[in-house]
């Protein structure tokens, strides 16, 4: 309320003014940690490593591998270099169905979170986290399944 007298704020309007901006305050704080907590992980790598093309890497070596082919919805052989490369990159056609597959069967439980978003592999930091189910995640690291071997 102002003063008639001298257009400045009484105490009291000035105490209640306070009181509200300490609550919206309070408000914001809480919203912003409450958010934070619900996605206090980062997020995994960004797309779908099994959308990459083929990448034979840098070196010159011959390593047959596997690759998902997105667009024919195969997984396709190709000659790996043995160095370099990327995530779309598997030693069997096995390991490549099963993880980029169209054939994939998932339960039906939904998951707040994705698994490559919460989960990590310390014992393989440079493995690449697939997830064919949105609840779980399978570790792949120089083409192999390593998820097994993340935490021992």
């Amino acid at each position: 309320m102002l003063n008639k007298c001298n257009n400045t704020l009484t105490q009291g309007t000035l105490a209640f003014t306070m009181m509200k901006t300490g609550i919206v305050a309070l408000f914001l704080a809480l919203t912003v940690v409450c958010v934070g907590a619900r996605y206090r992980y980062a997020p995994g790598p960004v797309g779908n490593p099994c959308r990459l093309p083929p990448d034979a890497g840098y070196s010159q070596g011959i390593c047959p591998r596997w690759y998902y082919d997105a667009r024919l919805r195969s997984c396709r052989q190709f000659n790996y270099g043995c160095c370099g490369g990327n995530a779309n990159n598997f030693k069997t056609r096995r390991l490549c169905e099963d993880v980029c597959g169209e054939d994939i069967l998932c339960p039906l439980w939904v998951c707040d979170v994705g698994a490559c978003t919460i989960q990590t592999c310390p014992n393989f930091p440079k493995a690449t986290c697939f997830a064919p189910c949105p609840c779980s995640s399978v570790w792949i690291y120089n083409g192999e399944d390593v998820t097994d071997r993340c935490n021992n």
